[in-house]
Parts: C-alpha cells; sequence; structure tokens
C-alpha cells in the first residue's frame, strides 16, 4: 500500500444529504496509476455533499505490484460468490461497500504500451462516461466479461464505470490524467469541491462481443495488434494448430495479450458503432 494510507477501505462523509459513490484502484495489483493518484488527492479531498467509499482493492497485490495473488479479482464480482481464495472473500468485501452506493469508478490500465486511456461501461452510464478525457467508450462488458465490478453495479441498476488510464508501464505518467477523471466524475454527480474541465473529446463507440482464450500452448496471436485496432473481415487474428481465428466485417480487437498463459484472455472483439447508446438529450 501507499506509505501514507492506512486503511485499505476509507469512508468520507460530507455530512449532507446527497448520493454515495464508490472509488476503487488497484483490483490488479501492478495497475498503479490509480493508486498513485487516490494517495495524491487523498489528503485535500473534500465532498459538497453525498458519501464516499474509497477502496484500495487488492492490497496483497498491490504492495507485491502483481495483477492478482490467487485469482483475477475483476471475476469475482458475482452477487452468489462462495469461493474461498483470497479475491473471492475480497470481492464480498468490495460488494458490501457497493450494495450502499449508487455509482462506482474503477480506475484499471492495460498491457499495450502505446494504447491510449478508454472507458467502459453499459449503455446506462455513457452520460457519465462523456464527461471523461477518453476518445473511446465500449459498451456491453457485463455480458462479454462477466464478474467485473462496474457489471455487479449494472445488474443492479446502477452506474458503474471502468476507466482504463493507460498502459501499465507508465502508471506515473497516467497518475494525473487518473487524479481528474476522478473529479470529473465526482463533478458530474455535483460533490467536488475542486472544479475541473469536462470533456469535449469527440467519442468512437464500440461494443464488447466476445472474449478469447488461449486454449493451448499452441495458440499464436498475429503480432502488432494495439487496443482497438480495426480488423479487416477475413483476417487471421489467431491460430491453434490448425485451426483459425478470423475476423468478421465491422469488427476491432480489445486487450491484446501476448503474454497470456493458457487459460486465460488471449483477446476481445469488439464491433463499432455509429452512435452513441441512450445518450441523454
Amino acid at each position: 500500500m501507499p506509505n501514507n494510507i492506512t486503511s485499505e477501505i476509507i469512508e468520507i462523509d460530507s455530512g449532507k444529504t446527497g448520493p454515495a459513490l464508490a472509488i476503487f484502484a488497484g483490483v490488479h495489483g501492478n495497475e498503479l496509476a490509480g493508486v498513485y493518484a487516490l494517495q495524491k488527492l487523498l489528503p485535500t479531498l473534500k465532498l459538497t455533499r453525498g458519501k464516499l467509499y474509497i477502496a484500495f482493492a487488492n492490497p496483497p497485490a498491490i504492495r507485491a505490484k502483481v495483477r492478482m495473488v490467487k485469482q483475477n479479482l475483476n471475476r469475482c464480482f458475482v452477487a452468489n460468490n462462495k469461493g474461498t481464495s483470497y479475491e473471492d472473500r475480497r470481492a464480498r468485501e468490495l460488494m458490501a461497500i457497493l450494495d450502499k452506493c449508487d455509482a462506482l469508478l474503477d480506475l484499471h490500465m492495460f498491457y499495450d504500451d502505446d494504447g491510449l486511456p478508454f472507458v467502459i461501461c453499459e449503455d446506462n452510464a455513457v452520460e457519465v462516461a462523456h464527461t471523461f478525457d477518453v476518445g473511446i467508450i465500449s459498451t456491453n462488458w457485463a455480458k462479454a466479461e462477466p464478474g467485473a465490478s462496474d457489471g455487479y453495479m449494472f445488474s443492479q441498476g446502477k452506474i458503474g464505470l471502468c476507466v482504463e488510464c493507460g498502459p501499465i508501464s507508465k502508471s506515473k505518467e497516467y497518475t494525473d490524467f487518473a487524479v481528474k477523471t476522478i473529479y470529473q466524475f465526482l463533478q458530474y454527480f455535483d460533490m467536488s469541491l475542486k472544479k475541473v474541465s469536462l470533456s469535449k473529446v469527440p467519442k468512437r463507440f464500440v461494443v464488447a462481443n466476445k472474449s478469447v482464450y488461449k486454449s493451448s500452448a499452441n495458440f499464436t496471436l498475429k503480432a502488432g495488434y494495439k487496443n482497438f485496432d480495426r480488423l479487416k473481415p477475413g483476417e487471421v487474428i489467431a491460430q491453434d494448430g490448425g485451426k483459425k481465428y478470423l475476423s468478421q466485417e465491422g469488427e476491432c480487437i480489445i486487450f491484446p495479450h501476448y503474454k497470456a498463459r493458457v487459460g486465460e484472455e488471449a483477446y476481445i472483439i469488439g464491433i463499432e458503432t455509429i452512435a452513441s447508446p441512450k445518450l441523454k438529450g
């Protein structure tokens, strides 16, 4: 944990009626921009109303700067989770916090060293997502990759946002981006004393369609893919022995993971859409 953080879950109560929000960082312990951002802003953070829960989500993994202890915490946020691993137990603790909240901001990062920040959410959270300085809003992850924190919120009809704050290798460089994202989130709900500019960045919309897993040691992903690269119809994305994984019209690749182990997600297939889904106004 950061040296000046003495609690893994912090509650800040303004004393005034308002929304209850949650901000998570370090669900994956090697994704540190959000952790650094919270460390930076916590000493001076002031709310105008409502209540805020801040969670350093996976403390042992954060301390070790590793993705997870036993399993992916961001696949453990399911209501009937009765697992016994550390991440299962921690997910139940965090879900108890989320059950009190109206909206969640979960700060993550990714492996693509050249990728840019983007946001993952469902249609009910797109309006909030527009406030962030990202070029891509991606939806349908609750179906494509169930078990995530934002998907848990969506299952309750609440707002869940996962902001991918940049490459894992550039955690320090993207700390200020994560700080501003936190303030934009709070400002949307009229809870932040500090005011920041809201995004005017044009948005591209991508629906997550399906996850593809590394099925064997023979599985190879075509070299050179970056987050949200558009795919040509019939392009060979990956091979596993004699089996070829082909792309279709309008698809793109998300989270290409060249170091995936057998059984882990190798990439996600997304489908680009033209219009913003269910944006009010």
